[in-house]
């Protein structure tokens, strides 16, 4: 077993027995208190089953996931765009920087309250507050991955003449490859935790809303069961996104 393998099991190992500890912690916690106070792991495994076999939790799950893939895309795609132009063009950067400021600095729930105003309940509020929220998190990390780019490899590749393809794959996408996933992890994490909130305050639909529904009818281990499917989407954002990302990235750059 190679040492990477072997650390990798490591903190799986680690990570298993912290898991462990907190639903033993949790379930000694839940034997003194009544269940509408803090119900018990079982409980909220119970209340999961129910919403799987209803058909509620893939319906309300369905509808999270195409908005929080719409803001990712969004939140993503023009934060590495804007990045990209900014890191080209200085004045560019200086425009742009005191507006992303703006926008991270904001606290979501003020983006919600002004979306809600704007745009009323439904799609559209959730995912354009989860969009203005990820997209700074990618401009900066894009910038700076433009900031750390060697600028005279870049002018020796244009004076051999590399072409476009090549000059990316060769000069762009090493500095900026490590700047970009953190930006890009950030901001999932951003997108799911504010598109999930959002739908909680201004949507009838998606997980969110349904955490909602369920707190007005004092359904703890409901409610703890639409937690449970938020972090399950925080860690699908990693495992499916941006790990494979990664892996990518980093075969990209060996083949050349």
């Amino acid at each position: 077993m190679s040492s990477t393998t072997g650390a990798r099991a490591v903190r799986l190992a680690w990570a298993a027995a912290g898991t462990v500890l907190l639903i033993v912690a949790w379930s000694i916690l839940a034997a003194f208190y009544p269940s509408i106070l803090l119900p018990s792991p079982l409980e909220v495994v119970a209340a999961l089953c129910s919403l799987a076999a209803s058909g509620e939790l893939a319906r309300e799950l369905a509808t999270t996931v195409w908005r929080l893939l719409v803001a990712f895309a969004l939140g993503g795609g023009l934060g590495i765009a804007l990045g990209l132009a900014g890191g080209r063009a200085a004045p560019l950067a200086a425009l742009l920087r005191p507006i992303m400021a703006v926008l991270a600095g904001v606290p979501p729930i003020s983006w919600l309250a002004l979306a809600l105003i704007w745009f009323g309940t439904g799609s559209l509020a959730p995912i354009v507050v989860a969009w203005l929220v990820a997209m700074p998190a990618v401009f900066v990390a894009t910038l700076e991955g433009m900031r750390a780019l060697d600028r005279d490899l870049a002018d020796m590749a244009r004076a051999f003449g590399l072409q476009r393809l090549d000059m990316l794959r060769e000069v762009y996408l090493p500095a900026l490859t490590p700047h970009l996933l953190s930006g890009l992890s950030t901001a999932a994490a951003l997108t799911v935790r504010v598109g999930v909130m959002g739908e909680f305050l201004a949507s009838s639909t998606g997980v969110g809303s349904a955490m909602a529904l369920a707190r007005t009818r004092l359904e703890t281990a409901e409610v703890l069961a639409w937690v449970v499917v938020a972090l399950g989407l925080l860690m699908l954002a990693e495992g499916l996104l941006l790990r494979p990302l990664a892996r990518r990235a980093a075969a990209w750059r060996k083949e050349g």
